[in-house]
């Protein structure tokens, strides 16, 4: 039997669930316009898209237990609840138990995509970058195993952390979520400034080199959602403790903001190549290929499995993914798309 509710009552409940469906539709269509992207194109899948498809069901399974929560009174404030059926507090705080492991996912999933992203698209050999994204994958690792251990055994006795009338003791709530916030938080900045200074050194114009930038930190602007959240957990999770029905719902728009546009944002590049693929007409992907294959001599035209590369006078040109690929070149630099290849150096087509 559900809560009876009078007109007028305050309730943040309808506003949580608007948002809930809203982004549920967004991460699904993005996440279908990434594997259709793929298959189109037909690019070669790599570990980046199999840690953004995995994000998406642990972003599915967060909005559906908020949806869940939402038919128990989340939004209402505790005690209009309480006076009605104190049972729904306990299940619904089951709900937010378990959807705090899964929010924890579908953060961390798309930071290691961002990551093989980068090794992907920047592949040419670079020491300071693969140490960069070594540290950064084993600093998101940590974060989540750390995570996800204290979320488990926040209390003890365990039951404590959905019932508060059991006897026992749990962490500074506060103080974690702080905690954890501001490390994700630091960690998308880094994340995000990573092609930063690899951009900057293209022998290119200043307004080529905006562009980029501008493109590259579309594509990781969900740290604009991260800052929110670390400051919305500063503002709002010590009053979780006085009446957490009413203002946990302020506070989870920006985390589930977070997750979802996560998702969304990392295949934003997938989307552009498909668009592009479709622009771009038949007849100049042949004559793209025809070019390629009459270099001067002495630079050779090699296939992988994931890369197709030209080496020879320190070029190395990536055609490996399904988006904007740039790599450092002693002459230039060079701006590749699906379907369309274009080469900026001193090589001399015949």
């Amino acid at each position: 039997m559900g809560l009876d509710i009078p007109d007028g009552t305050p309730n943040r409940g309808p506003g949580m669930m608007a948002l809930c469906i809203l982004l549920l539709v967004l991460t699904t269509f993005m996440t279908v316009i990434r594997v259709v992207s793929k298959v189109i194109t037909k690019q070669s899948w790599w570990w980046d898209d199999w840690f953004a498809l995995l994000s998406w069901p642990a972003e599915v399974v967060v909005i559906s237990l908020l949806l869940a929560w939402i038919t128990l009174g989340f939004g209402l404030h505790e005690k209009f609840i309480a006076i009605q059926n104190p049972s729904y507090l306990v299940q619904g705080a089951k709900y937010f138990y378990a959807a705090v492991l899964f929010f924890d996912t579908s953060i961390c999933l798309p930071k290691i995509s961002a990551l093989f992203f980068y090794a992907r698209v920047f592949n040419a050999p670079n020491k300071t970058l693969r140490v960069h994204l070594w540290i950064l994958g084993a600093l998101v690792a940590g974060w989540l195993l750390s995570a996800y251990f204290v979320t488990i055994w926040q209390c003890d006795p365990v039951a404590k952390a959905w019932d508060p009338t059991i006897p026992g003791k749990c962490v500074n709530t506060y103080a974690w979520y702080t905690a954890t916030a501001t490390i994700s938080c630091a960690i998308d900045m880094w994340i995000l400034i990573i092609p930063i200074p690899l951009i900057w050194r293209l022998n290119s114009s200043l307004r080529r080199r905006i562009y980029l930038l501008a493109a590259f930190l579309l594509t990781y602007s969900v740290i604009v959602v991260s800052i929110g959240r670390m400051i919305a957990t500063t503002q709002l999770i010590p009053k979780v403790n006085e009446d957490e029905t009413w203002w946990l719902p302020v506070y989870l728009y920006w985390a589930i903001l977070e997750g979802s546009l996560s998702i969304i944002s990392i295949s934003v590049p997938n989307a552009i190549a498909l668009v592009k693929h479709f622009q771009a007409p038949r007849k100049s992907s042949i004559e793209s290929k025809t070019k390629l294959s009459k270099l001067t001599p002495g630079y050779v035209l090699s296939q992988s499995q994931n890369y197709a590369s030209i080496h020879g006078g320190g070029t190395s040109i990536s055609d490996a993914s399904d988006n904007l690929e740039l790599v450092q070149t002693r002459d230039g630099d060079v701006e590749m798309a699906p379907g369309n290849i274009r080469v900026k150096t001193n090589i001399h087509v015949h």
